[in-house]
């Protein structure tokens, strides 16, 4: 049943409904961690035990009412409560809708509405004739992917709904934390974003060029603090390219394309692996 709820979510995402602003927010949870932080800053806490209070409380009570949903009505509110709770951490709009829009301006040839739409979705500054724009739009779009939908679909499927959602507060701590590279944050990152950037890779080289990528990857693939480069060397050997940083303007809109579609057939991968997790699992 937790597959069908992904399913359905992913699916609602694709669709052009008007949903609410704090739904569309790109910083929706850290929004509501920094509300939970303002609430817990008068204590004074520090390292671990401001990381348990701001993230493992509020997953642990979240999975308390979760668990508790799941045992009325056949479990049906539980469902639904998930289905919500999943919505809210993925966002309303798919990014890959993001990315259709993109390359839609591209063909009309309009960088000026083309920046807008990088900036307002993937944070992107700057515009599309400036030199390597394009290199770090690409950079930009796959990291966020691999951060925001694929790890969380991950833990998703593997652990449940307490788990992603541990993920997703986790990395919005660390976002606002950005300068603290050693604490609990940071280092329960490096921990959850291993086995989802590993099978992201192994997710590239088969929908990509599969011998490029793991040349590109050989060495390198059990370190454990290397995550987001592995991605983008990764990407660019399943795209055929030297590497992201080397798209220039004119290639710009093709290796969007080229991109998306990898990263769409990534997705495919993906829920074809987590279905067979369910299966096995259940």
């Amino acid at each position: 049943m937790k597959f069908l709820v992904l399913l359905l979510v992913l699916a609602l995402r694709r669709l052009d409904f008007t949903w609410p602003q704090w739904m569309l927010d790109r910083h929706r949870v850290s929004h509501a961690l920094d509300r939970w932080r303002e609430k817990t800053d008068p204590f004074g806490l520090t390292g671990v035990p401001r990381w348990l209070v701001l993230v493992a409380l509020p997953v642990l009570v979240v999975a308390l009412v979760l668990g508790l949903l799941h045992e009325m009505l056949w479990g049906l509110p539980g469902f639904i409560a998930g289905g919500l709770l999943l919505l809210w951490l993925l966002g309303g709009e798919s990014e890959f809708r993001h990315v259709d829009d993109l390359l839609v301006r591209s063909r009309m040839n309009d960088p000026a509405r083309f920046a807008e739409g990088a900036e307002a979705h993937f944070g992107m500054a700057g515009t599309p004739e400036a030199p390597g724009y394009f290199g770090a739009l690409l950079r930009r779009i796959l990291q966020q992917d691999a951060r925001q939908l694929f790890a969380t679909l991950f833990w998703l499927l593997t652990l449940g709904y307490w788990a992603a959602l541990l993920y997703v507060l986790n990395l919005a701590m660390l976002r606002n934390d950005a300068e603290d590279r050693q604490g609990p944050a940071w280092m329960m990152h490096t921990a959850l974003f291993w086995m989802p950037a590993r099978l992201l890779v192994l997710c590239l080289a088969l929908a990509g060029n599969f011998g490029r990528v793991a040349d590109a990857v050989r060495g390198r693939i059990l370190q454990l603090d290397n995550s987001e480069a592995l991605l983008n060397d990764a990407a660019a050997a399943a795209l055929d390219i030297p590497a992201l940083d080397s798209v220039e303007a004119e290639q710009g809109p093709n290796q969007l394309e080229a991109l998306q579609g990898m990263l769409l057939r990534c997705l495919a991968i993906w829920l074809i692996l987590g279905a067979l997790w369910t299966v096995l699992a259940g």
